[in-house]
């Protein structure tokens, strides 16, 4: 006897997955209250609330060597995504997704990044190589980066920044669920 494809249709299978949701954290670096620098804490705060489903939100803009204490001391991430303005000399507004490679610097240049760190000094590029060089980060760190085009305090962004804000929220919750 074969069934009708009528009846084949409206058959329903439902799989269930044993595999435990990996464990992410989205960590928005920069100044706040200094024009498009503070894309980065802009963004967690944003997000904070849609927090779900295995993603942690938070604002990561303090010392890279307590960070690196923080994530010792928590269970494990399978992923960490960051989010910042860096000026890299594109155009404003340009967004840039990467996975880091965990290439580190001269142990002397990892010095200076840790001495600027403990001076307050915040900048993605010290998070990544302080954090890096202290192994407290997961195997996955991703990267969403925005070029500033204003600089100075102030809250608000440049045009160009502000335009493409959705762009970068988008890249952070590609990069998370991914």
């Amino acid at each position: 006897m074969t069934s009708s494809p009528a009846r084949a249709a409206s058959t329903t299978t439902t799989t269930t997955s044993t595999e435990p949701r990996a464990r992410v954290l989205v960590g928005g670096v920069g100044y706040r209250f200094l024009r498009d620098d503070s894309v980065g804490p802009y963004v967690s705060d944003l997000l904070a609330d849609q927090a779900d489903d295995g993603i942690e939100i938070e604002d990561v803009s303090y010392h890279p060597v307590g960070l690196s204490q923080n994530l010792a001391e928590r269970p494990p991430y399978d992923r960490l995504v960051l989010v910042a303005a860096v000026r890299r000399g594109r155009p404003p507004g340009t967004v840039v997704c990467y996975r880091w490679d965990g290439v580190l610097p001269s142990r002397d240049e990892i010095q200076e990044r840790v001495s600027e760190a403990v001076t307050g000094v915040i900048s993605l590029d010290n998070l990544l190589i302080v954090c890096g060089a202290l192994g407290d980060f997961p195997d996955d760190v991703r990267v969403v980066e925005i070029e500033p085009g204003e600089e100075g305090w102030g809250e608000g962004f440049s045009p160009e920044v502000e335009a493409r804000l959705p762009d970068v929220l988008e890249a952070v919750w590609s990069s998370a669920r991914r």
